[in-house]
């Protein structure tokens, strides 16, 4: 059996070093074996299989770690940085989630900050299959930042969002998207509407020359993910949309692995929030929105950007998009796609944060600008064009 250990950093709040080490006890042991250690007798589980320190520190004021937070009076922040048997995972998504943050989540004052993964975990979890080179050669857009459209809101008929779809697409959006809120209702059935949606959109790229993506949603309960994405693919989505903390990563994982589908995927942040914003515990948030849904095969990772009606700051979202395509030799750089205050007024200045690396969901404004919805587009699209 292979000796290989991953690490995963976390940050832990306490009164003393010695308090710190008894908590980082607490995470190895709780994040592996889950069992009395001075009652393990197999002196390979105990020296192999139980998660072992590797490194305890107090945490430095500028340590990239600390995202700005102050500890209370009486306490410190430190660094742990525990390391598991690769064997504890066994190849899957949901499994390596567990023992990253399993049962040591229902705990306070612990934080994932960093995971280190060896080699061979990349050969099973590979990343996006397209990545942001993949996407831009699909669309056909080289250089300029990408722009997404979103089809809502709901209660609209499917008639209707398939009119929208292909007004958008005569536009020159580069992806079009169902709302994340939109599944299979009585007033939008799924297949009826992904079937209407992926038609016009087609239609619409044929008649105009254009490469315009249609990513349908398919977050729902258990084995019907798979079952939606096929139906999705046979009638004509070219992308699909999945929101893994709803349904799991290990689904998302399933989706970019499927060697039948082969097509991009939309990760999309629901419900996300309770996992990163502010706290006793969590999983800092450019992990858990940009490294791994790229990690586990997300193409295009939604997170909402700073300065519209969400809270994030600039330098969470900026620390966002540099998760999802940061440099790694193993896996494909993905495109970040903020979404949620991506305005006109704003985007000077967003593309100059994020660069032309990136695609940007345009929602509410895309209406405010009046019901031509394909010449709002348009607008939109050169106004990325000069930004290049």
């Amino acid at each position: 059996m292979t000796e290989e250990r991953f690490i995963v950093t976390y940050r832990i709040k306490a009164t003393s070093y010695e308090e710190a080490k008894q908590i980082a006890w607490a995470i190895q042991v709780e994040q592996s074996i889950e069992f009395p250690y001075e009652f393990v007798v197999d002196p390979y589980i105990k020296e192999h299989i139980t998660g072992r320190l590797e490194s305890l520190e107090v945490m430095s004021d500028d340590s990239p770690y600390s995202m700005g937070i102050e500890p209370s009076e009486g306490t410190s922040y430190y660094v742990a940085r525990i390391s598991y048997h690769v064997s504890t995972v066994g190849d899957e998504a949901t499994q390596l989630m567990n023992v990253i943050f399993g049962n040591s989540s229902l705990q306070p004052d612990i934080w994932v900050v960093h995971i280190e993964l060896t080699p061979s975990m990349y050969e099973i979890f590979k990343g996006p299959r397209f990545g942001i080179e993949g996407v831009r050669r699909i669309v056909h857009t080289p250089k300029r930042a990408m722009i997404q459209a979103v089809v809502k809101p709901m209660g609209i008929p499917n008639e209707e969002l398939a009119r929208m779809c292909a007004a958008y697409t005569r536009g020159g959006a580069d992806v079009i998207k169902d709302d994340h809120g939109i599944t299979n209702q009585s007033f939008s059935n799924f297949k009826d509407r992904v079937a209407r949606c992926a038609s016009a959109v087609q239609e619409m790229n044929e008649v105009h020359g254009m490469h315009t993506l249609y990513a349908a949603n398919v977050s729902c309960d258990g084995t019907d993910v798979l079952e939606r994405a096929h139906y999705a693919k046979g009638v004509g989505a070219t992308a699909l949309m999945i929101a893994p903390s709803l349904t799991g990563f290990g689904w998302l994982h399933a989706l970019a692995t499927d060697e039948s589908l082969g097509l991009p995927i939309i990760g999309h942040p629901a419900f996300g929030g309770g996992f990163v914003s502010s706290g006793i515990s969590g999983i800092a948030d450019y992990l858990y929105l940009g490294w791994l849904p790229r990690l586990f095969g997300a193409d295009m990772p939604i997170f909402v950007s700073y300065g519209g009606r969400f809270t994030f700051t600039k330098e969470q979202c900026e620390r966002i998009s540099h998760y999802i395509k940061d440099d790694n030799r193993f896996i494909k750089t993905a495109c970040p796609s903020p979404g949620g205050g991506v305005t006109d007024a704003r985007l000077d200045e967003l593309v100059s944060l994020y660069g032309s690396d990136t695609m940007f969901l345009v929602g509410g404004d895309m209406f405010r600008r009046g019901p031509n919805i394909e010449d709002n587009m348009k607008y939109f699209v050169e106004r990325l064009e000069r930004l290049s």
